[in-house]
């Protein structure tokens, strides 16, 4: 614990034991080195990491495993996921490491730790190919669609309608073959996915996530429309027939990946101000229970209701003849089409830092070495995605293999490992029900505690081990069913 103590002793913490500063950083985090990130900037940030394009595949997922128990599996995933992920802020201020790789290597070795990168490598690999997926089937068609739904948009001008009717007859826009959509993205990309940094692009994130917010306005229109105009909900579809579906468990793997955002919360942890590091858990919980869960539940509830079983793998595709949807995937797309650039970098910079030696680092950092690799991982990118065209079927498999290590087993791996460690320091008990953070008492409880009773931690290892069995249980389940019938 020497490094993180003696930052406490510079900051003038020197009337605690070395057992009461350890607990108190897990608490509440370092005093020093303290950033700007506050309680709504984290909330954004978290979100936009955690709320991608993969609420696209959700009424598919809702068509595959029925409307009851799509939403047991949502309760459920987001209550493992809220847990791992205050485990993982506990374990980033215990170890003093803002990424899984310091993390898995402080409480778990160095080859745990290189096993880790070459996961999030493969996460990163993964990420890639479901953008392509996204992109190629929102913009394959997207130009003919918006054509097409405003020529026949009867709410507008009838002037305006007539003009573009007219010319939507004489020269449709014909929708382009997955091929040309992917090699047209590859050919766009490949320039920026070879400079060395894309500061213009640090906005993307919010942009995607405020198209996504457009999305889900839009849909709340719709089911409104369908609430007045069509039947109430049928009680069939929550009993959902299984026929011309994937097997039931490649869903739940899904759900899982649409929680995923572990590898951004500790580095916003990190940059937090002193303030908003007492509110984290508010924030997490603030992210996964009052905005992520009810928004699946709703697009995946409200997706099955308007199309049935026979819903789309990308629900967007289900919408014809709709002028605002049609906007919405077109912008959705395009906004893939600049997050491809910042992965393809990310996975760049992963795979340097594997190399053997500072020359090797400086060779591929070169621009040669920058387009080699960018064009590479573009070309891969693209066959893989033109060979798993169904985005159901690309995040299913993420979801029970990166995606249940990096959500689930590996948060709870680390957290238990911290609990071994504090449990073999002398006197914890004590300096766990002494007073210890009662100057602090005024932004309230702590954010990550320790047990502080033996039922206490009796529970937190049965909690533990309970999130990585069931992580093992839900990958494992949806690995063979998805091997089975990968389409």
């Amino acid at each position: 614990f020497g490094p993180i103590f003696s930052r406490n002793f510079r900051a003038g913490v020197v009337s605690m034991t070395p057992r009461q500063q350890m607990l108190r950083m897990i608490s509440h985090g370092s005093d020093l080195g303290e950033g700007q990130g506050t309680f709504l900037s984290s909330v954004i940030n978290l979100s936009a990491a955690s709320m991608g394009c993969s609420i696209l595949a959700l009424p598919r997922v809702f068509a595959v495993c029925g409307m009851r128990w799509s939403l047991v599996f949502l309760v459920t995933f987001s209550l493992w996921v809220e847990l791992s992920l205050r485990w993982l802020v506990a374990c980033g201020r215990f170890s003093g490491g803002c990424g899984f790789k310091e993390n898995a290597q402080y409480f778990l070795g160095r080859r745990a730790a290189k096993l880790v990168h070459f996961c999030q490598v493969l996460l990163l690999c993964g990420g890639i190919v479901m953008i392509f997926v996204t992109a190629s089937s929102l913009l394959g068609c997207s130009a003919r669609e918006l054509l097409a739904s405003l020529c026949t948009e009867e709410d507008g001008p009838p002037a305006l309608s007539g003009t573009l009717a007219t010319l939507c007859r004489a020269h449709p826009a014909p929708c382009m073959s997955p091929q040309r959509v992917l090699t047209l993205i590859v050919l766009v990309v490949l320039p920026l996915a070879c400079q060395k940094s894309l500061h213009s692009l640090t906005g993307v994130s919010m942009l995607s996530f405020v198209c996504l917010a457009y999305f889900f306005i839009v849909l709340l229109l719709r089911l409104a429309h369908r609430a007045f105009t069509a039947p109430a909900l049928s009680m069939d579809l929550m009993e959902m027939s299984q026929q011309e579906l994937p097997p039931f468990w490649q869903g739940p793997p899904v759900l899982l990946m649409s929680f995923l955002c572990h590898t951004t919360v500790l580095q916003l942890d990190s940059e937090l101000c002193l303030e908003a590091k007492a509110k984290v858990s508010r924030v997490i919980r603030v992210v996964i229970f009052g905005m992520a869960l009810p928004c699946y539940a709703v697009v995946g509830a409200g997706g099955l209701w308007l199309f049935g079983g026979r819903v789309s793998a990308n629900v967007l595709q289900d919408f014809t003849n709709d002028p605002w949807m049609a906007a919405a995937r077109l912008t959705l797309g395009l906004m893939n089409v600049a997050k491809l650039a910042t992965a393809v970098i990310t996975l760049r910079e992963a795979l340097v830092s594997l190399a053997p030696s500072s020359r090797a680092r400086k060779r591929l950092r070169s621009f040669e070495g920058r387009l080699l690799m960018g064009s590479v991982a573009l070309v891969l990118g693209a066959l893989a995605a033109y060979a798993i065209p169904s985005l159901t079927a690309v995040l299913s498999l993420l979801g029970c293999t990166v995606g249940v290590l990096f959500s689930l087993c590996l948060p709870a791996a680390l957290y238990a490992m911290l609990l071994r460690r504090v449990s073999r320091t002398r006197g914890y008990k004590r300096d766990l029900e002494a007073p210890l953070l009662a100057p602090q008492r005024e932004t309230g409880p702590p954010p990550v505690s320790l047990p502080s009773s033996d039922v206490e931690w009796t529970l937190q290892w049965l909690l533990c081990a309970a999130v990585f069995t069931g992580g093992l249980f839900v990958g494992g389940l949806g690995l063979m069913s998805w091997v089975r019938d990968p389409c």
